[in-house]
């Protein structure tokens, strides 16, 4: 068993996170009946989160500690990551969901501009205290609970595998698809362009961790970011706009990347 654990590492993780978390998320879609969430319905959605953290728990214990959390967790180097990694990954996606929603304004594909949601908006500029509060609480549950198994195990030996390009589009693909169970029990209908949104994100993460020397701090930061958009900011119904600027942001840091790693 540990060797099998070692040899196909990336299969084993992936497929013990998927049935850790779509048996979680599965029990959860049963039991849940489209009011305001309970507290059951919270724990089955945390023990899927879970999935990656503790298919790496398993690894370890398998593999006699060869996979080693504590290392895997050791890339997340809170004093080490320059000032413009952290202003990109907490401002970036904020400031391109901003922007593009000024500009469906003004292109009058949006009879209103509404820069934060209906509901928050109701805290007027107490809205932002409230933003940071959730931020920086939020960064222990899904970054750490995602992270370190997709940037900080996986992506790695993806790219090394397949190439930078290929091995993000993996780990884009996989985590757009461990994402559903969840997604459709809240009523998120996939969709191309949620996908490609995913799929963008996933890519700009992967940047952002590799720009800062494979810093998970780094990519815990531009996950919680898009949690935080998703939570406060009025994105508007499928604004390809958003979409357009995040691809080229990430077109623009990719190409940082690669000249980083030429030099």
């Amino acid at each position: 068993m540990r060797q099998f654990a070692l040899k196909y590492r990336l299969l084993v993780f992936y497929g013990v996170t998927f049935f850790i978390s779509w048996i979680a998320w599965s029990i959860m879609f049963l039991v849940y009946d489209g009011d305001q969430p309970g507290p059951v319905i919270y724990v089955f959605s945390t023990l899927g989160g879970l999935g990656p953290l503790l298919s790496l728990v398993i690894l370890q214990k398998v593999t006699h500690q060869e996979i080693s959390l504590k290392q895997i967790l050791s890339k997340i180097r809170i004093r080490e990551v320059k000032s413009i990694w952290v202003v990109l990954a907490i401002a970036g996606l904020p400031l391109l969901t901003v922007l593009g929603n000024l500009g469906y304004f003004f292109i009058n594909q949006e009879d209103h501009l509404q820069i934060i949601k209906t509901g928050p908006d109701q805290l007027g500029i107490f809205v932002l205290p409230v933003m940071l509060l959730q931020f920086t609480a939020s960064l222990v549950t899904s970054p750490l609970f995602e992270e370190p198994g997709w940037r900080g195990f996986a992506l790695g030996p993806l790219q090394e595998r397949y190439g930078r390009t290929l091995g993000s589009l993996v780990v884009a693909l996989l985590w757009w698809a461990w994402h559903q169970p969840m997604n459709l029990t809240f009523g998120l209908t996939p969709s191309f362009y949620s996908a490609l949104s995913m799929v963008v994100l996933s890519f700009i993460i992967d940047s952002l961790f590799n720009l800062s020397n494979q810093n998970l701090f780094t990519a815990m930061l531009a996950h919680q970011s898009s949690g935080t958009v998703n939570t406060f900011f009025n994105q508007g119904n499928e604004n390809w706009l958003t979409l357009i600027l995040k691809i080229i942001f990430l077109m623009v840091i990719r190409r940082i990347e690669s000249i980083k790693k030429a030099s």
